[in-house]
C-alpha cells in the first residue's frame, strides 16, 4: 500500500479504471432490474407466489446495494481502503444474488441483464482482488482486535447455517422424497442450499481459519465477508416482511436470527473500518 503522509485515510494500490467503470455499469443494471422486479408485474409472472414475493424482497435489497456500490466505487477510485473492502463485499453479494436470478428465475425479458450482471460482477471482483496489495492490507488490519472477532462471527454463522440446511435436507435425502418447500416454489432444487453449502459457508469457514493463522488473504476478506452477511441478511428480512404482508409462509424466528446477524456483522465491520481509518 503506497504511503501518503498527507492522506487523512489509508490508501490502496490503484484499482485499474476498467474495474471502476464496470462497477458503475453493474450498479446501473442492478437498479434497472430491481425497479422492473418491484414495479413490473410481468417480471415474475411465471414464478410461484412465494418465490415471486421473495424475488421482490431481494430487489428491494438490491436497490440499496446498488446505491452503496456507486458510493464505494467513487471511494475505490480515490484509493480508499475502507471503500475498497466494502466494495468487495457488495460485489460478492451481487454475484451470489444474480447467480440465483440467472439460474432460478424463469426465462423472461431481464434474462440477459441477469447474465451480464453476474459476469461483470465476477470479473470486477477478480480484477479488484488482483489489484490489491494483500500483504500491505494485512499488515494494516492484522493488529485490529475486531478482525479476530470477525473470524469468530464468520465461523458461528457458517456452522449455524450448515446445521440448519442439513437438518432441512437430510430427512428428504434419507427417504428419497422431493422437498415440500422446493415444490412450493416450483423449482428443481433450492439454489440457496447449493450456493451456501458449495461456496459461501465453506468460504466463511476458510476465511475464519485464515484470519486465525494471520494469513493475508483471510484478513483481506474479513470485511467483505461481513458486508456480504449484512447485505444478504437485508434481502432475507425484506423477503420475510413482504411474505408476511402477503399472507405467505415465513419464519419469525428466522427473521429475528438474521436480523441479529446483520446487527453483529455491522458492529464488527464498523469497528474494523473505524480502526483502519486511524492507522
Amino acid at each position: 500500500m503506497p504511503g501518503n503522509n498527507s492522506a487523512p485515510y489509508p490508501r490502496i494500490t490503484k484499482v485499474p479504471d476498467v474495474w471502476t467503470r464496470t462497477s458503475v455499469l453493474v450498479a446501473i443494471l442492478v437498479i434497472i432490474t430491481s425497479i422492473c422486479g418491484i414495479f413490473v408485474p410481468a417480471t415474475y409472472a411465471r414464478e410461484a407466489p412465494l418465490w415471486a414475493i421473495q424475488a421482490v424482497g431481494q430487489d428491494i435489497a438490491n436497490l440499496l446495494v446498488a446505491g452503496m456500490l456507486l458510493c464505494c466505487t467513487f471511494l475505490v477510485a480515490r484509493q480508499s481502503l475502507r471503500g475498497f473492502l466494502v466494495w468487495l463485499g457488495l460485489l460478492m453479494y451481487l454475484i451470489y444474488a444474480f447467480a440465483i436470478y440467472a439460474f432460478a428465475v424463469h426465462f423472461q425479458f431481464l434474462f440477459l441483464a441477469y447474465v451480464i450482471i453476474l459476469g461483470l460482477a465476477g470479473y470486477t471482483l477478480a480484477g479488484g482482488l488482483f489489484a490489491a496489495d494483500r500483504e500491505s492490507v494485512s499488515r494494516l488490519l492484522q493488529k485490529i482486535p475486531a478482525v479476530r472477532h470477525a473470524a469468530i462471527l464468520l465461523a458461528i454463522i457458517a456452522v449455524l447455517f450448515i446445521v440448519l440446511w442439513l437438518v432441512a435436507i437430510l430427512p428428504d435425502l434419507l427417504t428419497n422424497t422431493f422437498p415440500a418447500k422446493v415444490e412450493e416454489i416450483h423449482l428443481l432444487v433450492n439454489p440457496v442450499h447449493v450456493l451456501d453449502l458449495a461456496f459461501l459457508l465453506p468460504g466463511m469457514l476458510a476465511t475464519a481459519y485464515l484470519i486465525r493463522r494471520e494469513k493475508p488473504v483471510g484478513i483481506l476478506m474479513a470485511v467483505p465477508m461481513l458486508v456480504f452477511s449484512i447485505t444478504m441478511g437485508m434481502g432475507i428480512v425484506a423477503m420475510n416482511i413482504l411474505s408476511a404482508a402477503a399472507g405467505l409462509p415465513y419464519t419469525l424466528p428466522g427473521t429475528i436470527m438474521v436480523s441479529l446477524i446483520i446487527v453483529l456483522s455491522a458492529a464488527v465491520t464498523y469497528q474494523i473500518l473505524t480502526a483502519a481509518g486511524k492507522k
